[in-house]
């Protein structure tokens, strides 16, 4: 036991949807999800647990700032010490000369994975590891999705990082789009925001880093490659107009899905990655 749990200790997590019963998926959340006080008590939903000599003695859920003690079920109660790190929460602060991007045109030497879907995948923008923040980061990652189909999880092997790979590509291939006007020829370019990752209490508009905060019930994938618990990278809520398309909206009402970049309209985009597989994870939640 190491000597963080054989003293009182607290752990807060951006989040309340977790069964404390000391299980992998009890585990795989506390990791992700770990972060500080300060972060929760600016949160929605929050949660706070609190060990005495390494076992659960009380747990709080925080709603917008506000504590309320939280009933624990039989098979929480004792609960282990869960070792983990509070994951600071990075919000995007705009810097011409940042060391990220979000949106931007295609970079010439970077190729999107080989598909035949109804419509094409998006270029994102990139997160690069020269930040300390992602020394894990085994290089430079260039996001794309197909953020316009019904994806679930689309995982990308970045083997090649500047032609990475979409696996489960049948199925991928398979998925319907909403999206009336779009086709396998169409182009949507965003504007190019340069910025760094700040540490803040409070989320920004454009997205953040460092804890994933879930629109809907949490979804940590699982690398299919390596079978390991794939790690946060960012969260993207989307903000930046529209450069440059061929997209003909004849229906004025649905112009906004296609004049600025938006997840499902109201939704995130959470990317994920597994640094030994160099697999990545992209999955949409919204409202």
């Amino acid at each position: 036991m190491s000597k963080s749990s054989q003293k009182s200790s607290r752990i807060y997590l951006a989040g309340i949807h977790v069964r404390l019963n000391g299980n992998e998926e009890c585990k795989r959340y506390i990791i992700t999800q770990s972060t500080t006080k300060e972060v929760v008590k600016n949160l929605e939903v929050g949660l706070e647990l609190i060990f005495e000599n390494g076992q659960l003695l009380e747990a709080y859920d925080y709603e917008d700032g506000e504590r309320f003690s939280r009933f624990l079920m039989a098979d929480e109660k004792a609960m282990s010490y869960i070792e983990c790190e509070p994951n600071p929460l990075l919000v995007v602060s705009a810097n011409p000369k940042g060391l990220h991007q979000v949106g931007g045109a295609l970079p010439n030497n970077f190729i999107v994975p080989e598909n035949s879907c109804r419509v094409p995948f998006q270029y994102l923008g990139f997160i690069t590891n020269e930040d300390p923040y992602f020394s894990w980061l085994p290089f430079p990652i260039h996001l794309t999705c197909p953020i316009f189909l019904d994806i679930d999880q689309v995982f990308l092997d970045y083997t090649n990082p500047l032609h990475p790979v979409l696996l489960d590509r049948q199925q991928v291939e398979s998925l319907t789009t909403p999206y009336e006007y779009l086709n396998s020829e169409s182009e949507i370019v965003y504007q190019a925001l340069r910025f760094d990752f700040k540490e803040k209490s409070k989320m920004s508009e454009i997205g953040h880093a460092g804890v994933p905060i879930w629109v809907q019930y949490p979804t940590i994938p699982t690398c299919p490659k390596s079978g390991k618990v794939m790690k946060f990278v960012c969260q993207l809520k989307g903000g930046t107009p529209v450069e440059k398309t061929n997209v003909k909206v004849e229906d004025s009402s649905h112009e906004h899905f296609y004049d600025e970049l938006n997840f499902w309209e109201d939704g995130s985009l959470y990317v994920f990655f597994e640094p030994e597989s160099k697999t990545a994870c992209y999955l949409i939640q919204n409202t």
